[in-house]
């Protein structure tokens, strides 16, 4: 061929001889066999990639669903202002409801709506009721502490950033309003701003709060009554009740630092009793803690109606407020200094 003269010499000479090797050459295993040892072994590394697949699958799928259940933090806990600089006690609560939203499980209604709080119901109805209370208590205090007839800026502004507006971010006005109450709190204390008198707050606290429970008990006797009702709650059935929690949780926790602030009050016998059944009526409310919301008609033999149970709390928190803040508008002026001076003067006699 052509290209033979092309290639080295090496290829052109013939290679050494080659023996095919017969059957009779090889050496025959026929007792062999696979070790048990590394058939067990690789039966369980088969198993061990399986199980990993299966749990990575699994994981995967089970991911979203288990950190959506975790993201929905509902503090309902006790708020203790007892013993700090607060002026006005309210106001303090009020800063410290602010703070455990924002700092404790977030905004629900700012985040995104890949992320996992953006599927949850309870937790933003819980969170929406919370501001819009506390804008309508703030909005109070405003009228209260209209000083010729100027209302003061501070508590005008928060009671506006309470209020929420829709499509945008909370955390901002939230954060705006806390500053907002808290200048008023640190000028209120030098005297640089109107304070309320302490009886006539209660009484218009009690007045608010029972309206509360007027509103709420409407809602949720129309969420009861609903013709079709679906299992074990509808959507809007969990809004109704943790809207009316998020109120009842707010009224108890006003109620009770207000007493704490005016100890006074004690020595009143109508006014604490009234204090005492208006605490405990909100607290029945604010305590509910279903695992899961129930809204089912009659008997119930497996499932509670939650939206009833806590509409007859609210019936009592009701007509309690209603109560104390009778009792308080019949304490005569100048009541609580006269206890103060009669205390003053037991303290002084031999």
């Amino acid at each position: 061929m052509a290209f033979d003269s092309r290639l080295p010499a090496a290829y052109q000479e013939e290679g050494p001889v080659v023996t095919v090797l017969g059957s009779d050459h090889l050496v025959t295993f026929d007792y062999a066999e696979p070790s048990p040892i590394m058939l067990f072994a690789q039966r369980w590394w088969r198993r061990t990639v399986t199980l990993l697949k299966v749990g990575v699958v699994v994981c995967a799928v089970a991911a979203y669903p288990i950190m959506t259940v975790a993201s929905n933090r509902i503090d309902d806990s006790s708020i203790e202002v007892a013993g700090q600089n607060w002026t006005l006690p309210e106001v303090g609560v009020s800063i410290v409801k602010i703070a455990r939203e924002l700092e404790g499980g977030g905004w629900a209604g700012d985040r995104a709506n890949w992320h996992p709080q953006a599927r949850l119901t309870a937790m933003p109805a819980w969170q929406s009721a919370t501001a819009d209370a506390l804008s309508q208590h703030t909005a109070l205090l405003a009228d209260l502490t209209v000083k010729d007839g100027e209302v003061d800026s501070d508590l005008k502004a928060a009671a506006r950033l309470l209020k929420g507006v829709e499509g945008e971010d909370m955390r901002p006005r939230l954060t705006a309003a806390a500053e907002a109450l808290n200048r008023y709190d640190s000028r209120a204390g030098r005297d640089l701003a109107a304070t309320p008198d302490k009886v006539d707050k209660l009484a218009a606290e009690a007045t608010l709060f029972a309206s509360w429970a007027e509103a709420d008990r409407i809602d949720l006797s129309v969420q009861v009554n609903q013709d079709v009702v679906e299992w074990p709650a509808s959507k809007v059935d969990i809004e109704t009740f943790y809207s009316t929690k998020a109120r009842a949780h707010l009224a108890q926790q006003m109620l009770a630092a207000a007493r704490t602030a005016e100890p006074r009050l004690a020595r009143l016998p109508s006014v604490s009793t009234a204090f005492d059944r208006a605490e405990l009526a909100w607290s029945r409310a604010a305590r509910m803690k279903p695992l899961v919301v129930s809204n089912q008609s009659g008997d119930g033999p497996f499932m509670a109606n939650h939206l009833a149970s806590i509409g007859f709390y609210l019936g009592e928190a009701q007509d309690a407020s209603r109560n104390l803040a009778a009792a308080l508008e019949q304490v005569p002026d100048g009541a609580l200094e006269n206890v103060a001076g009669l205390e003053t003067l037991l303290a002084a006699a031999p």
